[in-house]
């Protein structure tokens, strides 16, 4: 299991687009991806459903907890901190358009 702590620093935080590309990227994995609000002491939820995505209520220096488990959990923990420290810069988000 491999577990990073991120500041988020999007904009909007990590509602419609941003939470779509998240979601994205994280369906790229086949390990098992859950996502938690710390600022709001929320539960872990799947990160890989927009709906529980959005649910959760990320907004801009929200820290979040993501916490991964399977085959390709070092990458998957590694590039999702990427993408949501980065702002979804063009270079991090490259593999993650439709």
């Amino acid at each position: 299991m491999q577990t990073k702590d991120v500041i988020v620093i999007i904009e909007q935080g990590l509602h419609a687009k941003p939470a779509d590309m998240f979601v994205r990227a994280a369906n790229k994995f086949t390990c098992d991806i859950r996502i938690k609000n710390l600022t709001k002491d929320s539960q872990f939820e799947n990160a890989k459903s927009i709906l529980k995505v959005l649910a959760l209520g990320i907004y801009r220096n929200h820290e979040i907890r993501l916490q991964t488990e399977g085959i390709d959990e070092a990458q998957a923990v590694n590039d999702l901190a990427q993408l949501l420290s980065t702002n979804f810069s063009e270079e991090a988000r490259q593999g993650y358009k439709k």
